[in-house]
């Protein structure tokens, strides 16, 4: 297989690429979400962590002038790598001066005279038959998944001319099982710092779709997207839901009557 049409196969896939924190060092996670879909057709009970250094800029992340180097790199490893019949590529973190690559496998012998032909500082290979890597460190956590897509709607709204500077009315969105844990979030929210204009919910359980009846709840504020505020907000609202055992559906921002852009 060459590395173009390989690369194909890559840009295929479904993959989610997110920012977070590791040891109080930004990242940049990409995880295979293809793997979830299909996941009971794999059975490689052990994983690979294939480690090298990359020229650095003051956040820890690649510097401008490594970036192609380095991809071009990883692209080589997944290529040579996922051609192997029992090897199943789970994604990537650059973080710190590193990048990790993540591969489940069975044959040890077979993926250790291949990696024998690429170079790397650090090679890590552990059992992991219940694909703890994958589904506790690598996918995004819900609000990790909030995080990245309220940065995309913020980088749409910049694209499309918005004023982010400019105040705009935000609606929070949760979903309740119970109509206490709706006072409970209520009482919470007056409590903290989270400043609000009002706060409104369904008085009876709608059915939404296919799933079961659940209570409404909608948080209105007036807030400018041109700073950190407003993933302070979301942080403190997913937090704030699980504390109620709600559901927070995350924000909705309207900058017309007829149109709004949402984050689920």
């Amino acid at each position: 297989m060459s590395d173009v049409n390989f690369q194909q196969e890559i840009d295929d896939q479904n993959w989610q690429n997110y920012r977070t924190w590791f040891n109080d060092q930004v990242a940049i996670v990409s995880v295979n979400m293809s793997l979830i879909a299909t996941l009971t057709e794999f059975r490689q009970s052990n994983i690979a962590q294939i480690i090298r250094r990359y020229e650095r800029d003051e956040n820890g992340l690649p510097a401008e002038a490594s970036y192609h180097a380095m991809f071009s790199q990883l692209l080589h490893t997944i290529t040579q790598l996922c051609a192997l019949p029992d090897v199943v590529y789970a994604g990537h973190i650059l973080s710190n001066g590193k990048s990790q690559q993540f591969f489940y496998f069975n044959d040890e012998i077979n993926l250790l005279e291949t990696l024998g032909q690429l170079s790397y500082d650090e090679l890590v290979i552990q059992q992991d038959p219940n694909w703890d890597t994958y589904f506790e460190f690598l996918l995004p956590s819900p609000l990790e998944h909030k995080m990245t897509v309220t940065e995309e709607i913020l980088d749409t709204l910049t694209e499309n001319g918005v004023n982010l500077s400019e105040p705009q009315r935000i609606e929070h969105n949760f979903q309740f099982d119970d109509k206490d844990d709706i006072e409970r979030f209520i009482e919470k929210c007056n409590l903290s710092k989270i400043q609000f204009d009002r706060i409104k919910y369904t008085e009876h359980k709608v059915k939404l779709d296919n799933q079961n009846k659940v209570y409404l709840l909608k948080v209105e504020q007036e807030l400018a997207l041109n700073s950190q505020e407003i993933f302070t907000q979301v942080e403190q609202f997913e937090l704030l839901a699980d504390e109620v055992s709600a559901r927070y559906l995350g924000w909705e921002y309207d900058h017309s009557a007829q149109q709004g852009t949402y984050l689920n």
